[in-house]
């Protein structure tokens, strides 16, 4: 018998796998032993909505620093920008 494949077998990314469907075998509530389309529904149902609802924060606040920057920059922060107050009991 040729093993020659399991030479690059990762034992704990595969139990990890094992397990993680599992979890989604467990919530998906199903009890017919069935394991087809569970990534499927995963991805739908989970992390779909919540990949997009994240895409959608993540736009929004890159959007948010734009405008930020951009007062920033309107806004004079120099001392040299502003106009200097005149003190006339100073003598140079």
């Amino acid at each position: 018998m040729n093993t020659d494949y399991l030479k690059s077998w990762n034992v704990a990314e595969q139990q990890q796998r094992a397990d993680f469907m599992e979890e989604l075998y467990k919530a998906s509530g199903r009890s017919n032993g069935v394991y087809t389309n569970l990534w499927q529904e995963f991805c739908i149902n989970e992390a779909g909505p919540y990949c997009r609802n994240m895409f959608f924060e993540r736009r929004k606040a890159i959007k948010e620093f734009v405008k930020l920057e951009q007062e920033k920059q309107l806004q004079p922060d120099d001392l040299s920008a502003r106009p200097e107050t005149f003190i006339d009991t100073f003598h140079d």
